[in-house]
């Protein structure tokens, strides 16, 4: 059981006024799930294959940069050409000696895979960052 709903009920069984007996109970900066949420996605990128892992900081450090107030991040639609060009600065971050061999098989038809991949990571954690934002801003009300 949460031990601040614990606390809440040991409160309410001393004596307090009627208006003070809701008072005491934080509901939004201490929401269960949050952590729930943030455990279940540390086990996932655990699983993620070993590749995804060496560009999964690179992609954080980015999002970090751009985790702001008025970032396009945050926008209603994010602008295509900026994301490319992030993609892209992550990509050529990428230490091309050791991946030299994949990233040539994976240029088929004029699209470059592993780029792709890179975008796709990018897309995801921006996702994930919109989504945490937006459950911390709609909490104030409760």
């Amino acid at each position: 059981m949460n031990p601040y709903y614990e606390q809440y009920l040991q409160e309410q069984n001393s004596a307090t006024p009627f208006y003070q007996a809701y008072q005491r109970y934080p509901f939004c900066p201490f929401c269960p799930w949050e952590d729930e949420k943030a455990r279940d996605q540390r086990k996932f990128r655990e699983l993620y294959p070993a590749l995804a892992r060496q560009i999964q900081p690179l992609v954080e450090e980015e999002c970090d940069r751009m985790e702001y107030d008025g970032s396009f991040m945050f926008d209603e639609y994010p602008d295509q050409l900026q994301i490319r060009r992030i993609s892209r600065l992550i990509y050529d971050k990428l230490n091309k000696k050791d991946y030299e061999d994949d990233l040539m098989m994976q240029e088929t038809n004029g699209r470059n895979w592993m780029e792709d991949f890179v975008t796709m990571m990018l897309l995801n954690e921006m996702y994930q960052r919109r989504c945490r934002r937006r459950d911390r801003r709609c909490n104030w009300m409760y």
